[in-house]
This record gives C-alpha cells, structure tokens and sequence, in this order.
C-alpha cells in the first residue's frame, strides 16, 4: 500500500508541473488522488494548528485553536477558480471534523486568493466573512459579498486595528492597511490583509501578496521579533525582496505559499538564499505539499505531505 502511495504522489507532482498545459488532466488527478496527498489527514491534535493547503499558484491557510477554525483565502487557478478550493481545501477542512468556519478572511481579491472562496461559502456554513473594503469598484470582491449576503453571512470590513477574540487564548489582529487607505484595480496587492495570530506565547503573521511601501508601514507597530511563523509576501517573490523588512523578523520558519513550477518564478532566488543563510526553516508548498504546523503544550512542530 505504502508503495503505492508513493507511485500516486510521484505520479500527481508530475502532473502538478504542467497544470496550467493541463487543466482537464489536473482535474483527474485531483478527484481521484486528493485523498491520498493531504497532509496527515486526521482530526484535530494540536492546542493551536496551522495548515498552510497546497493550493497550487496561490494562498490558502486554516487556522484552528479552541474549538473555533479560521480559513485565510482558498486559492484559485487561472482557468477554474473554484477547482482547489473543491478538491482540496473543503474536503480538508471536512477530513478535519470540522462543519463550519467561524472566521474566512480575504487578504485582497485577487483570483488566486479570493477565486475558491466562492465554493467555500456555497458549501460550508460560515459564521462570518471578514474583507478590507478599500478595492475601488473591484467586481471579484463585489460578487464575493453578494454571494455571502444571499448565503445570509454577515460581512465585516475591516482594517488595522482591528481584534477577534476567539478565546482567552486565541487571537487575530489585524495590522494592515489602514482603514482610509483605497486600492485600485492595479494595486490590490499593495492592499493585502495582513493579519497577525496570537495563540499562548506563539505568533504566526500571514502577509497575502504585500509589496512596496505597504510592506514598512504593515509592521510598524509590530513586534517582529516575537513572530515564531513568517508567511513570506506575494508567495516569496523576488519584488518583494527587501532585506530591511527581512532584518526585523527572527522566525523559527518561513513558509512560502506557490505552485510548482510557476510561470512567475516565484520564490525568487534570493529570496530563498536569504532565509537559508539566516537558517530558517523554509516550507514551501510547491516542494513539499501542505505544511501543518502544531502547538501544543508550549511546543511547536511541523508536518508536510512530502
């Protein structure tokens, strides 16, 4: 059996490398070895877990401490938005026992962060749907809310400053952008959520597809060194390479969220040099699959599907 999961998990990140030649091929391999590829499907262990879903070219984490689950975008390729979220992210969540999402947050509406959202509310209760509401006229984002309003899911706008107290433990903030601030179509990137999750002494920042100036001002009242967990911006791209902005953080781990053999080359080279020389350790989706990270007891631990 062992043998065999090999041949199939050799056999979908062959696939997986020509997904954007091969959509109707991918879709195949999705339905039929999803399963088999999640990483450590099981129930929930962990005081505090984070999973970072192998969404292909994109970004989707679930978050879960103390009875309550928060989902971080949910992915979306180029020519079927909703294909990951369908047959990975969901029936992850699912595999979990989970029923239902306390918490989905969109860092920006980009396809491949905002595109399997749309399934995610279709199918999944969700007790609320959080978004920064400064896109000016963005129709992804418009749809999106619309959809959650016929689904009767309350939309919360928010912005830096913001805090959900999930428990006496656990926490999100949310550190950028600033409420004022409006993006247009071009920079929605520049407008992404970033969000900082507090759970005991353990904290873990997610950073969407921040770049440019944003980037300083998202951690200007942050801690930095007290970030345990860095998810690297824009899925470790080379232009949002910053030295400076690396300097300020002392993570145990940096994950980068990307596709395997993406046509934008990300992560950038020296992006990854970095992190190796400052000896992080480095997760990456499109190498090693989902990445689970567990916090129990005061003690942090990692798992991937490869």
């Amino acid at each position: 059996m062992l043998k065999s999961m090999k041949k199939i998990d050799r056999a979908y990140k062959r696939a997986r490398s020509k997904t954007m030649r091969a959509a109707a091929l991918l879709l195949v391999l999705l339905a039929t070895f999803t399963i088999t590829l999640w990483p450590n499907s099981r129930e929930l262990t962990g005081d505090f877990e984070a999973i970072f879903l192998d969404v292909g070219q994109g970004d989707s984490v679930l978050i879960c401490a103390d009875g309550k689950a928060v989902l971080v975008d949910a992915g979306g390729l180029p020519g079927d938005s909703t294909l990951m979220a369908e047959q990975v992210v969901i029936p992850y969540i699912k595999s979990l026992g989970l029923d239902h999402l306390d918490m989905v947050f969109n860092t920006h509406p980009d396809n491949d962060h905002i595109g399997g959202l749309f399934a995610v509310l279709d199918e999944l209760p969700v007790t609320e749907l959080a978004v920064f509401d400064g896109y000016e006229d963005n129709q992804k984002q418009q749809q999106l809310i619309q959809l959650a309003e016929t689904k009767q899911v309350p939309v919360n706008a928010v912005a830096a400053g913001d805090v959900f107290q999930f428990s006496d433990k656990f926490s999100v903030e949310v550190i950028a952008p600033e409420a004022e601030k409006t993006f247009g179509e071009d920079d929605v990137n520049n407008g992404s959520l970033v969000l900082h999750f507090s759970y005991q002494d353990l904290d873990l920042l997610t950073t969407g597809d921040l770049v440019g100036s944003e980037m300083d001002e998202a951690i200007a009242d942050l801690d930095c060194a007290d970030i345990e967990v860095l998810q690297l911006p824009h899925h470790g791209s080379k232009n949002s390479y910053d030295e400076d902005w690396y300097a300020e953080f002392d993570p145990e781990a940096v994950i980068i969220s990307c596709g395997l053999d993406n046509s934008y080359g990300h992560p950038g080279k020296n992006v990854v040099e970095y992190w190796q020389n400052e000896g992080a350790d480095i997760y990456r989706t499109d190498y090693q699959g989902s990445c689970r990270i567990i916090y129990t007891d005061g003690k942090l631990s990692f798992e991937t599907a490869a």
